[in-house]
């Protein structure tokens, strides 16, 4: 028998799990955490870390003092019809209502007024008496705004004054306010559309309205506020209001004022020269020292621009008293991690955090720190900030904007067999070895494989014993055949059709594993040549020439391969009966897959007698009757003692000498095994 080990040319059914081929990812926070709070984030699949560094939410580091009093803020918002262009996702008034939220963390008595403005202001007094009037001394007028309300006000139905205002910047999905006027006729004057609330961008009227407002402030002028958003310049006033349409612009008596234009419709887009002479004028108006704080920004995305402008930029300087990071808290299910120092932008946790397979939900606490000066005395103090967070990981997901990643090569298996690497495995491998390489060369500390038969009918797995061994780890095991398995004996056993897997899964993260199959083939490099008689006793019977002197003992349909034209056979279907296998010589060939055979046949003197020259490819091959180990097929070749001619040959003696090569099945088999056998024989012919 002939046993040699072949090297296969490529890596067959190699399939790693969760996450993109041989690369897994940190997720990290490029923005604040709370532009993310209490919503829910899809991720790529590869994410399987959360970074160990998490930004500060800079935009949220001011409180206000319990000695100061707390800030006024006004939002006066256009809601006329071109808005619908500019804001189709009403983003301003939904932005403002999750604003009003930042608000009250960090300062819930802040007072908060509403103006909504198109030609007419959006709400009438006499529908509600919570509303304002913005003319108090005009009863024919009744346009109102909804004036300061502190949002930890506790009204008479239980309601805060955080959950009024919300309710008072709901709406429709075209952008109509739920409460707004029902009396529009008359506000309206004739000729200017009597029932409409959404003509017209009276932007005097409306911040007209915010100064009125704010005389209930009881803010110093330098903790007073207008934010401003807006889509474009003064139009179409009512009826007697002409005359006032660029009042604004002087911005007489307007406290700091933050300002938003909308312009969906330019890629760049700029804020009208009315808004920037007015700003201008703002800051230098002589109303508060804060004045000079006064902005204006053009955006073209007002959904995810509006929200981190006003977060960033606006409640920054709202909320007055400075206050500094000091340590942070992250909650996963019943763990929690807690940082160990922060750099200039980020707290610091001891290490990444693994994300769980599917969905996870993290409880980030940020603890701020700030000095109170009630009674004059400069006092510590801190102030936790939560931010909830749902992170789903999900095939194909995009990166979100506010995030970003790092990420690494997985680790790599390889399989070897007497020191090779083999990309499958035959039935000649049955020792093997596991390697596993970590990317950075490091040798991965409690680390572990396991191998196991890829299908479930298979029970078996093996846990392998790794040692490191020049840059890697390695284990062996051992493999056979069996329907039968013992757990745990360090032998796998897999049926025919099964790959062998090896698993690694991290001791750090079970969501960075590398899963590897190799094909199993249940093939061995077996040649063997066996004897069909020494002697051929047959009597002189006329045979006709032309009658193949060949015979191969094997299935109807099989189909072999010669090498000329003269090298021909006949089919023996069934075995020779006891008494007729004395007539031929011959050999038997076992061989484990296809292969090629060449018999020549002389004299004892040397001379050329016959020969036969054919193949069996490894179709046909599957034709043979199985051996003695199952995957070996054996064909037996018969001699009848004739010659090239056809002629018998005369008692004697003869030498056949026969080759049998295997022949090479590329990714399975890649050498050639041969075998050649040279056999003296003898020849008895009777009367």
């Amino acid at each position: 028998m002939i046993r040699r080990r072949w090297i296969f040319a490529a890596v067959v059914g190699v399939s790693i799990g969760f996450g993109k081929a041989g690369r897994v990812c940190d997720l990290a926070f490029s923005d604040c955490p709370g532009r993310f709070s209490s919503g829910t984030v899809k991720v790529p699949n590869e994410m399987i870390w959360l970074d160990s560094k998490i930004p500060f939410c800079n935009e949220f580091v001011q409180i206000t003092n319990g000695n100061v009093k707390p800030p006024s803020v006004i939002f006066i918002i256009d809601n006329s019809g071109s808005m619908d262009e500019n804001d189709p996702l009403v983003a301003r008034f939904d932005v403002v209502a999750t604003l009003l939220d930042n608000i009250y963390t960090f300062a819930p008595s802040a007072e908060v007024g509403l103006v909504v403005f198109t030609r007419r202001l959006s709400f009438d007094h006499r529908e509600n008496p919570f509303f304002k009037t913005a003319f108090p001394a005009d009863t024919a007028q009744h346009d109102s705004f909804v004036p300061l309300t502190a949002l930890n006000k506790i009204f008479a139905d239980g309601r805060t004054g955080l959950d009024t205002l919300k309710a008072m910047l709901k709406h429709d999905d075209k952008g109509n306010l739920t409460y707004v006027t029902k009396l529009p006729a008359s506000r309206n004057n004739s000729g200017m559309g009597r029932s409409n609330t959404r003509d017209g961008t009276d932007i005097s009227l409306g911040f007209m309205a915010g100064k009125v407002a704010m005389k209930d402030s009881k803010s110093d002028k330098a903790n007073q506020y207008f934010v401003f958003l807006s889509d474009g310049t003064p139009s179409t006033p009512d009826n007697g209001r002409e005359g006032m349409i660029n009042e604004f612009i002087a911005g007489t008596g307007v406290p700091t004022t933050f300002t938003v234009f909308f312009d969906t419709q330019n890629n760049t887009p700029v804020a009208p020269s009315t808004i920037v002479e007015m700003t201008g004028k703002i800051k230098l108006n002589g109303y508060s020292l804060s004045n000079a704080k006064s902005a204006f920004w053009a955006i073209d995305m007002p959904g995810s621009q509006l929200q981190n402008l006003l977060q960033t930029q606006v409640i920054g300087n709202v909320l007055s008293v400075p206050a500094k990071p000091k340590a942070a808290s992250l909650a996963m299910g019943d763990t929690t991690f807690r940082t160990v120092g922060l750099d200039a932008k980020n707290y610091l946790f001891p290490r990444h955090v693994a994300l769980q397979e599917d969905t996870t939900r993290l409880q980030l606490d940020y603890t701020y720190s700030y000095i109170d000066t009630t009674g004059g005395l400069q006092v510590p103090k801190e102030k936790i900030v939560p931010y909830a967070l749902t992170i789903v990981r999900s095939p194909n997901a995009p990166l979100p904007v506010g995030m970003a990643q790092s990420c690494k090569e997985q680790a790599d298996i390889s399989l070897f067999h007497d020191g090779q690497p083999i990309t499958r495995v035959t039935a000649d491998d049955g020792v093997l070895e596991a390697r596993l390489t970590m990317p950075d060369g490091s040798l991965c500390q409690g680390c572990k494989m396991q191998v196991l038969p890829s299908s479930s009918k298979s029970k078996d797995h093996e846990d392998l014993m790794v040692a490191p061994a020049g840059g890697y780890l390695t284990g062996t095991f051992q493999r056979e055949i069996s329907a039968s398995p013992t757990l745990g004996d360090g032998r796998l056993q897999h049926l025919p059709l099964d790959s062998i897997v090896v698993l690694f899964v991290s001791p750090e993260n079970a969501l960075d594993r590398v899963r590897k199959a190799f094909p199993y083939t249940d093939m061995a490099t077996v040649l063997n040549l066996g004897r069909q008689n020494d002697l051929a006793k047959s009597r002189y019977i006329p045979t006709s020439p032309f009658e193949p002197q060949w015979i191969l003992e094997g299935a109807p349909t099989l189909q072999a391969t010669a090498f000329s034209a003269t090298d021909v056979w006949r089919v023996l279907q069934a075995p020779l009966a006891p008494q007729d296998s004395e007539r031929f010589i011959g050999v038997t060939v076992e061989a484990s897959r296809a292969f090629m055979v060449d018999i020549h046949v002389f004299t004892n003197l040397g001379q050329f007698v016959n020969k036969l020259t054919f193949v069996i490819n490894q179709d046909e091959f599957q034709k043979l009757a199985k051996g003695v180990k199952g995957n070996t097929r054996v064909l037996k070749i018969l001699w009848d003692s004739r010659s090239r001619a056809g002629s018998l040959v005369g008692t004697g003696a003869y030498v056949m000498k026969t080759t049998v090569t295997l022949i090479k099945i590329p990714g399975i088999a890649e050498d050639n095994a041969i075998r050649t056998d040279y056999r003296r024989v003898g020849v008895l012919r009777r009367l």
